[in-house]
Order: C-alpha cells, then sequence, then structure tokens
C-alpha cells in the first residue's frame, strides 16, 4: 500500500467556552482551521482530492460541515466532502479515513479535521445516553475501581500545564489566529499542586476529580494535511511522520466509560510489531487526569490485552495535552497527531504513540513513524 504522511498541521486557538468564541458556529472555526493550513503552508487548493471533517455538536441547518467548507472558502467543488461523529475520536476517524484512501491509491492529497463549539451545546451532550451517568460521573467510578488518588490527578493536571506554558512558542506555530485571539486561553503559568489542592470535587461530595484536574469546556477547530509519499515527494515536502498503524475499540459503559484505550493500545502495539517502550513520545488524551491513570495502568497489568511494560512518564504529553490546552471533541485527534508529529521531528525521534478515549466506551489509537 501507498504510506500516508501527515505532512501539515493547523488550528484554530482553543478557547474557553462562552469566551472570546462564543459567537462563532463550528462552521466558521472548521473554515478558520482549514484557510489557516491552506495558507501557512501553500497547499494549492486544486491538489485537494478530498475532506473529512467532524462535528460532534452539528449546526442547525449545516448537517454537512465538510462540504459547506468546500462552498464557503471557495475551494475546488470537486473536492469529495464527508462528515463524521464519533464523540472524541472524532478528529482521528476523519484522519483514520483519509489515511486509508491515501493508503488504497484512491486520492493523494486529503485534508482531516474537526471543530466543535460547545458553547451552543445543550447541557445533556454531557451525559452518556446508555447509562444515564455524566462522564465526570463515570469518570468517578473508574477513579475508585483503579484506586487512582487525588494528588497523582493533580500531578498530571500540573504537568499538562507546565508543559503546555513551556511549549507555547512552538504550539503557537501550530496555531491561526482567529479575531485577534492567537494563543490557547488554558494554560496557566503558575498553577502549583498546592493551588490544585484547594479545588472542591465537581461530580462526587466525596470525589476527587475537580475542574483542576479535568479538561474544560472549549471551542476550536483542527485541520491535517495528509498525502501519499510519492505526492509528498512530488510537491518537494519533508513529511512530518507517517501512519504505521490506526485502530479503534469499543466495549460496555459501565466497565469504565474511558476506559477503551486499554483495548486499543495494547493491540496496536501488537499489530505493529511494536512495544511501548519502543515509542520516543506517547500521547495520552486528557478527558480527565482520572482516566489517563487508568489506563496507564491497565495497559502495564494487561487487563484487556498483553501487559505493555511501564509507562515513561518522561515521554507522555510534554507539550501537555487537554487538561490544560482544553477539549473541542471533534478537533482534539488533529491537535494530538499536528502536536506529536512536529514533536517527533524536532526531536529526530522514530515512533510516536496516540491513545485518545471517548464517549460511548470507545477510544482510537495511532503510532506515526518517521523512516
Amino acid at each position: 500500500m501507498n504510506r500516508a504522511a501527515i505532512v501539515a498541521g493547523m488550528r484554530t486557538p482553543f478557547v474557553k467556552s462562552g469566551k472570546a468564541f462564543k459567537d462563532l458556529g463550528p462552521l466558521r472555526l472548521g473554515r478558520e482551521a482549514v484557510r489557516g493550513l491552506i495558507d501557512t503552508h501553500w497547499v494549492a487548493p486544486e491538489s485537494i482530492n478530498s475532506l473529512a471533517f467532524g462535528v460532534v455538536v452539528p449546526e442547525p441547518g449545516k448537517p454537512n460541515i465538510a462540504r459547506e467548507i468546500v462552498f464557503e472558502e471557495k475551494l475546488p467543488q470537486s473536492i469529495e466532502a464527508q462528515t463524521m461523529s464519533s464523540y472524541c475520536i472524532t478528529g482521528l476517524r476523519t484522519i483514520a479515513a483519509t489515511a486509508e484512501a491515501i493508503q488504497s491509491g484512491r486520492i493523494e492529497c486529503g485534508i482531516a479535521g474537526g471543530a466543535e463549539s460547545l458553547s451552543h451545546a445543550d447541557p445533556g451532550i454531557f451525559i452518556e445516553p446508555s447509562t444515564g451517568l455524566s462522564m465526570g460521573q463515570h469518570g468517578e467510578r473508574t477513579r475508585k475501581e483503579w484506586d487512582v488518588t487525588r494528588e497523582r490527578q493533580d500531578e498530571i493536571a500540573l504537568a499538562s500545564h507546565e508543559g503546555a506554558v513551556a511549549a507555547r512558542e512552538n504550539l503557537a506555530k501550530e496555531i491561526h489566529p482567529v479575531l485577534g485571539v492567537e494563543h490557547d486561553s488554558g494554560p496557566r503559568p503558575g498553577t502549583s499542586l498546592e493551588a490544585l489542592a484547594t479545588l472542591k470535587p465537581v461530580f462526587a461530595q466525596e470525589g476527587t476529580m475537580t475542574a483542576g484536574n479535568s479538561s474544560p469546556v472549549t471551542d476550536g477547530a483542527s485541520a491535517v494535511l495528509l498525502m501519499s509519499e510519492e505526492r509528498a515527494k512530488e510537491e518537494g515536502r519533508e513529511p512530518l511522520a507517517f501512519i504505521r498503524a490506526m485502530t479503534f475499540s469499543a466495549h460496555e459503559p459501565l466497565e469504565g466509560l474511558l476506559m477503551a484505550p486499554a483495548i486499543a493500545v495494547p493491540e496496536i502495539l501488537a499489530r505493529s510489531g511494536l512495544k511501548l517502550s519502543d515509542m520516543d513520545l506517547i500521547e495520552i488524551h486528557e478527558a480527565f487526569a482520572s482516566q489517563v491513570l487508568a489506563n496507564a495502568a491497565a495497559w502495564e497489568r494487561g487487563w484487556r490485552g498483553d501487559e505493555t511494560g511501564p509507562v515513561d512518564w518522561a515521554k507522555v504529553n510534554v507539550n501537555g495535552s487537554s487538561i490544560a490546552i482544553g477539549h473541542p471533541w471533534a478537533a482534539t485527534g488533529g491537535r494530538i497527531v499536528t502536536t506529536l508529529a512536529n514533536e517527533l521531528a524536532r526531536r529526530d525521534g522514530t515512533y510516536g504513540l496516540v491513545s485518545i478515549c471517548a464517549a460511548g466506551a470507545m477510544a482510537g489509537a495511532l503510532i506515526l513513524e518517521r523512516s
């Protein structure tokens, strides 16, 4: 098969919902991410074969956001466009669909991404339909089952903020300013374990999950440019990385709503013939710090697959992740893949792992390689 290359990625700033982007819907945010990608990386619109875009909370009257982006950005109308929705793995789904089309030889160049305006979301969207519990309530259940402490959750949150603050200059290269906003609103330079420890639980009276160790409700969009290896060479582009493997998993929600990465990660490692210790960088989406820690423990113990060996936390989310940066659901996959590909290139690393959990007890995993 043809190798699918990650060539570039851009996104809007991720901004706390109800703030600077409160009057922008997902279509406008998606347009900004796609336009930023095309303009910043000198993409010839006529070279684009496909646009796969996602949204979890759709804009009324605009069910196919992908096709509307083509029209409103005046891109060639020959571009095939598909809209996808799969909760927090939506961005990975669009990347997978584009990569598979490239690998099969059906297309040579495509854009994948997603947008979310959670400023306009109904509160009911945060409830898991199959159980009637909120995502946070599920998180508290998982936290108890895996004996995750409040102190360790706050340490993950602090590391997320410290990583994002330290990476501000590098992350800025991936951001297309919108409405004068140039940076993410979430990363906090002054965060400390002492400050995080003062926050009260928000999902259970005797719980340990707080606003500080959970991802904030956020608006934003991301877009990723993928090409076949041959097309990238023809255009004189140096790929950031290639997609080595992709997988998706699902299980019973009451076994752990956000625990499906416990299936996906051992599976993708086994299929690719690699070990967790082979990874130069690991990106674990931070819906909640408790979920990050529970899934890592599940990998190490072999709860839903082969034991992976210990997680090297020095390799995890080195530029911060969703707790600090924010989590516009459909946009998170594109953000993570872009940042991982760029960081692998900066470090001249070989392998990078992406793990993203999703409501509905689903997950996606992806391995990038540079060789």
